[in-house]
């Protein structure tokens, strides 16, 4: 009868960022054992089976330098990666090419807190910012002092902030609080204004662009989701377009359709005299009463500032003077 397998503390505890079967190389025998493996906070935890909650071995990544794809063998389509520690290599073997990709993203997002230049999809990035955000805030709880979080890597141009007058409150004139049918009505009506807006989500958790371009009389509607993280946002279009404010997503739109798109502005309407409203002393109806304007602040003499102050000086015309000879031939003035 063989003796019971020790018990294995369980790890039910700590969030479960990432699963599924890997092979670990032994030490011993060097061959590789395959695993179901889960990666909960920042360690790998190696389980028989999926249902298994006890563990039989764990690996601890926090002297964990990067991890690298093995060429060697990863040309023999065997997908073995390379997890580089201070305290030796530990090599490891995917199912699939994706698999392998996805081990990666993760291993390197929960050890370095940030997001891996690697090609992800719009999906794939959104669940790195949540193991992200819980991996920071579970080590906050436990005390430690993780890294400040770097900046959202963008695939658009780096532009200069000064380039942006609303970056600091992300304030957009073409933003509208409109649902989308509305926004198809207030493109149409205001159509010599722009073409493109910016608008809530239906879920309001996130954001829309409406754009409506009409050529030959046939109008054509399209509505783009923007994806809203903490630290930036997602254009779901393509592979993903990752932006830093607002703002940055107008001008992709703009600088992509080479200007074909313009930001709906629609211009406010100002009062050219200022008014009161004061009450009639007989029938007591309010009455939009306007306020003398100053003198010197009447438009009509506005142009006639303007010219006066960019007309140049003009120079005084000097005549040639008049002379005439006295009896004794003299020259008289």
């Amino acid at each position: 009868m063989t003796s019971p397998r020790p018990d294995k503390p369980r790890s039910c505890l700590v969030p479960n960022y990432h699963d599924g079967y890997l092979e670990k190389m032994e030490n011993k025998s060097q061959k590789y054992k395959r695993y179901w493996a889960v990666l909960r906070g920042n360690e790998l935890f190696f389980q028989v089976t999926n249902r298994d909650p006890m563990y039989i071995e764990k690996i601890n990544l926090e002297d964990f330098m990067s991890v690298e794809d093995d060429e060697i063998y990863n040309n023999n389509l065997q997908h073995i990666m390379t997890l580089k520690m201070k305290s030796g290599d530990i090599k490891l073997k995917a199912e699939t090419l994706e698999a392998q990709d996805q081990w990666k993203s993760f291993i390197h997002t929960v050890t370095k807190l940030e997001i891996p230049n690697q090609v992800l999809l719009p999906g794939q990035i959104r669940r790195l910012q949540e193991v992200l955000e819980l991996e920071t805030k579970r080590r906050r709880k436990l005390g430690s002092s993780p890294p400040p979080l770097p900046p959202l890597r963008s695939t658009t141009p780096e532009l200069d902030q000064n380039d942006y007058d609303d970056v600091e409150n992300d304030r957009l004139s073409c933003f509208h609080k409109v649902s989308r049918m509305e926004a198809e009505t207030l493109l149409v009506k205001n159509r010599e204004f722009g073409n493109l807006l910016m608008r809530p989500s239906r879920d309001g958790n996130n954001l829309s662009i409406t754009t409506r371009q009409a050529i030959n009389n046939k109008a054509i509607v399209n509505h783009y989701r923007i994806l809203c993280l903490d630290s930036g946002y997602i254009i779901d279009i393509g592979g993903g377009v990752l932006c830093n404010s607002r703002q940055q997503i107008i001008d992709h739109f703009i600088q992509q359709t080479k200007g074909m798109l313009k930001p709906l502005e629609i211009p406010e309407d100002y009062e050219m005299n200022l008014s009161i409203m004061v009450e009639d002393a007989e029938s007591g109806e309010l009455i939009n009463q306007k306020l003398p304007t100053s003198p010197t602040l009447e438009l009509q003499t506005l142009p006639q500032l303007v010219k006066r102050k960019l007309s140049p000086k003009k120079p005084a015309i000097i005549g040639p003077k008049t002379c005439s000879l006295d009896n004794n031939g003299k020259i008289l003035f």
